[in-house]
């Protein structure tokens, strides 16, 4: 079983908006197989640094809670 960030952080702690984006990256990376990332190299995608942090944490808290 992996551990994430997210797993090691305390539960009452709050998360900023890069902490939130980091947990969807690292999610997301979990769930990929070897052809969605070699898809992503050779296609690229608009990165999480470049969201809104609205859509962030929208999308953190559909994911997490």
């Amino acid at each position: 079983m992996r551990t994430t960030k997210k797993q090691l952080r305390d539960r009452d702690e709050a998360p900023d908006t890069d902490t939130m984006r980091y947990d969807i990256a690292e999610a997301e990376a979990m769930n990929m197989n070897v052809g969605e990332i070699i898809q992503l190299l050779l296609d690229g995608c608009v990165g999480l640094n470049e969201t809104p942090a609205i859509e962030v944490k929208d999308e953190w808290n559909q994911l997490f809670r």
